[in-house]
């Protein structure tokens, strides 16, 4: 019997060549007019003061001089301060980290090409403005639930919280002519992201930065001043770096994907976790399916050692996953995508023997959650484990046979009570309710009351830890933070806690 829903809205909204050169003061020497003279004491034919048949000027032109004078100096520092910024400077590179809010730039490593021994640096010693564009040659789209759109939301300048000596890397170094800045970033400034939501998807954004010194610098050699680092030599992203590409051609729907391969040995085997992107990470750039939200903390080394080593898959639809057809989100409960999605799992294992097929996980967030119900559900004997986050098919096209075709399948759901996008009410409590009343004794449910910062680097004024918006229960999920049921109780194997993806890595088909 279907049960009666309210629709929701799931697309949430969800980042110069000399050692020290001169500042030029143009305008300084700007002249007066030929005919102007000091207010008042306009000069007379004969050198004396105006006879009182001549007119002297009136006060204001003095002032209106004065005035002139002004702006030449001001557009002249301007002028200067462009030409600082767009003429030939020194050469930088990025290193961007996924965050639990996204792609964002962390450190930008300059070449000043001076050795910088005994170096005295400060972080006021930098600016650093930045310059975000479209991939796509044009302007971003704005959303109109998005208010009105800023003028310079895609602009601005950043914090630098600390630098230090390094190589060309990044690494600390005592010498060399590399100094890496560390940036703020926050969860509420998108001027440090790589990436943009664009009205349907989140898109690449280019990132240039012009970084002017302002202080000199004291090092063994002596004083550095006035450089300039305009060259962009590239980015680094931790971790999607080691993500390689590919496609699936299949005749109606074909998709994308990228997927992280383990070091493998001789006739070992790894399990392999598939990860199904949420609403904001569709279109035409598989990286985002994996750096959107933190799905590269699973290939680190941290996440990796639970499982021995394991390979990572991240299929990347054009649209949506819940799209039945109409190219939108739907809540019917049908998606096109789950013959090509079957079939490309189906090829990616062919094609990598070293997956143990008999470890094969599958989860992903809000629209991914959708999808990962969804693929249970038609082939549930293919996985060992599902892991759905504030997941996306409503309870009401759930039927009590569909239950009953994964009561054996090992399952962990996350949401949060703050989800005002997709409500437990309608989705995951009905559910997971049922799994449990059908038998399924390795169902289980982590129920955040919110979804808090664990880093401890963002705070509100009092202090407390920042809040994100409640849908974001992907956050502890990836942090490996998901350890409690739903009745608070911890999940334990053989009477051990454990945390979700210790869990998922003792899971195997029978």
């Amino acid at each position: 019997m279907k049960k009666k829903f309210l629709v929701t809205s799931l697309v949430s909204v969800m980042a110069l060549a000399l050692c020290a050169c001169g500042n030029g003061t143009g305008g300084e020497n700007a002249a007066v007019s030929a005919d102007g003279a000091a207010a008042g004491e306009d000069a007379g034919p004969d050198g004396g003061a105006a006879s009182e048949n001549e007119t002297a000027p009136e006060d204001d032109t003095a002032s209106e001089n004065a005035a002139a004078l002004e702006d030449d100096k001001e557009t002249a520092a301007t002028e200067d301060e462009t030409a600082k910024s767009t003429a030939p400077g020194r050469h930088y590179s990025t290193i961007t980290e996924v965050l639990d809010f996204g792609p964002n730039i962390t450190k930008i490593i300059l070449d000043t090409e001076c050795e910088l021994a005994g170096a005295s640096l400060s972080p006021s010693q930098f600016e650093v403005e930045v310059t975000r564009t479209s991939t796509q040659g044009e302007d971003f789209e704005w959303p109109q639930f998005m208010g009105a759109k800023p003028e310079d939301y895609l602009n601005g300048t950043r914090t630098v919280t600390n630098l230090y000596l390094s190589d060309a890397d990044g690494n600390p170094a005592q010498s060399g002519t590399c100094v890496t800045l560390e940036m703020y970033c926050h969860p509420m400034q998108g001027v440090g992201s790589t990436m943009c939501y664009d009205g349907h998807f989140n898109v690449s954004v280019d990132v240039d930065c012009v970084i002017t010194q302002k202080e000199p610098i004291q090092t063994d050699a002596g004083t550095l001043e006035d450089m300039v680092f305009n060259q962009n030599d590239g980015n680094r992203t931790l971790y999607a770096d080691l993500l390689k590409t590919g496609s699936f051609d299949h005749p109606d729907t074909p998709l994308s994907y990228v997927y992280y391969e383990p070091e493998t040995a001789d006739e070992q085997k790894y399990p392999l976790i598939i990860w199904l992107h949420g609403a904001g990470e569709g279109g035409s750039e598989p990286v985002i399916a994996a750096t959107g939200n933190k799905v590269v903390n699973l290939i680190t080394p941290e996440m990796q050692q639970y499982f021995g080593g394991a390979f990572l898959l991240a299929p990347q639809s054009p649209t949506y996953w819940m799209d039945n057809g109409s190219g939108q989100i739907s809540l019917s409960g049908d998606s096109i995508y789950i013959d090509a999605l079957d079939k490309l799992i189906t090829d990616f294992v062919e094609t990598h023997p070293a997956v143990d097929q008999d470890r094969i996980y599958i989860g992903g967030c809000s629209n991914g959650g959708f999808m990962t119900m969804k693929m249970i559900l038609h082939t549930p004997d293919r996985f060992a484990a599902a892991f759905p986050i504030c997941e996306a098919l409503p309870d009401a096209v759930i039927t009590d046979e569909d239950i009953q075709s994964i009561v054996h399948l090992p399952i962990w759901f996350t949401h949060a009570k703050t989800d005002t996008t997709v409500r437990p009410s309608q989705f995951v409590i009905p559910t997971y309710e049922r799994l449990v009343e059908a038998g399924n004794t390795n169902v289980h449910f982590t129920f955040w009351d919110k979804v808090l910062d664990s880093t401890g680097l963002y705070t509100t004024e009092a202090g407390a830890p920042f809040e994100y918006t409640g849908h974001w229960s992907w956050v502890p999920m990836l942090n490996n933070e998901c350890t409690l049921d739903y009745d608070g109780s911890p999940v334990t194997i053989d009477g051990n806690p454990v945390t979700i993806l210790e869990w998922m890595a003792a899971q195997k088909k029978a």
